[in-house]
């Protein structure tokens, strides 16, 4: 039997996924090197640093000191990734979590060089750099990570035969059905607080009688409050229409048909390695996490994962794949 904890040998094509994500990590370094050769004659003394609107800069910097931070930032970036890369642990579904945050901060520091040395140069002074709809870009460079993050290979949950339950045998004319509720007490609580900051907020607005943006703020309370209390109850159930999971306001949450599943998982969930708590999407698989500790993974016939942390995974387990198989059968 395998071990729950022994990663999973890297296949070729996993491996060149790796090296990939990795040469991606590379390109904000090599593009900020690049740029400054190229514009290194006609560079200013200074460059825009800060805009508070999309109007001119208030505040400008020395262009080597840009250049320098620029380069330093996403440079430790790389390193970092390579490094993280380099080790057996964390998992590659937790790698991908961290390269995408790294991936944050090189587009950043990316930016930061960019926008504000082109601005400065095509105005020919600090003063005529407006900003404009360069706002955009600036603000898409931060998205970098996403692109190493769907790169690097998803490592499937196979844990070992001990993560997959026996699967239940049902007669030709069973049907099997399984249902439970869950709880999670913390966004009862985020729910709340988010209700009293909106209502500090909105009520003394309303006291002045500014009656439009306290409308405002009502509406995005609202929202926010629904939102978070959409979470504190869900219903989990497996049937014949395959693994669903609805909100307490009747909200489908995650939908997965009998002929989409491929492999039925009960191990253990770490908040972190799906992007933390609550409901969560990443690049190939998303979850609802209300905890750490056991839950249920589903693997689809695309590759994609949904993970829904249970306290008793291994009955609903069984029976998913029981009728996925048979689903299949009758294809």
């Amino acid at each position: 039997m395998q071990d729950s904890n022994t990663p999973t040998p890297p296949t070729p094509t996993s491996r060149t996924r790796v090296v990939l994500a990795a040469v991606a990590m590379a390109i904000p370094v090599l593009a900020i090197v690049l740029s400054h050769l190229v514009w290194a004659p006609n560079l200013p003394e200074r460059v825009a640093s800060h805009w508070s609107g999309t109007g001119v800069p208030d505040d400008s910097m020395l262009t080597t000191n840009v250049f320098i931070s620029a380069l330093v930032a996403a440079s430790l970036a790389f390193v970092a990734t390579i490094v993280l890369l380099a080790l057996p642990r964390p998992s590659m579904r937790a790698k991908r979590v961290i390269v995408l945050l790294i991936g944050t901060v090189a587009g950043m520091a990316a930016s930061i060089w960019f926008i504000p040395t082109w601005l400065t140069l095509q105005a020919g002074s600090v003063q005529g750099a407006e900003l404009g709809f360069w706002i955009v870009p600036l603000g898409l460079c931060s998205l970098w990570g996403i692109i190493p993050a769907v790169i690097l290979p998803a490592q499937p949950l196979h844990f070992g035969a001990a993560a997959v339950p026996p699967r239940l045998e049902l007669g030709e004319t069973e049907v099997g059905a399984w249902s439970r509720s869950i709880t999670a007490i913390m966004f009862l609580w985020v729910t709340i607080g988010v209700v009293a900051i909106c209502a500090a907020i909105s009520i003394p607005l309303l006291l002045e009688d500014a009656s439009g943006v306290a409308t405002f703020g009502l509406v995005i309370m609202v929202l926010a409050a629904l939102a978070c209390a959409s979470f504190i109850r869900l219903r989990v159930s497996v049937d014949w229409r395959g693994l669903r999971v609805v909100s307490v306001l009747g909200i489908p949450m995650k939908r997965i048909p009998l002929d989409q599943i491929e492999v039925v998982e009960a191990t253990e969930i770490r908040p972190m390695e799906w992007g933390g708590w609550g409901y969560r999407v990443l690049p190939g698989r998303s979850a609802v996490v209300l905890r750490s500790g056991p839950g249920l993974v589903v693997t689809t016939s695309n590759e994609k994962q949904f993970a829904i942390t249970l306290a008793d995974p291994e009955q609903p387990a069984a029976l998913l794949q029981a009728l996925a198989a048979r689903a299949a059968a009758q294809a």
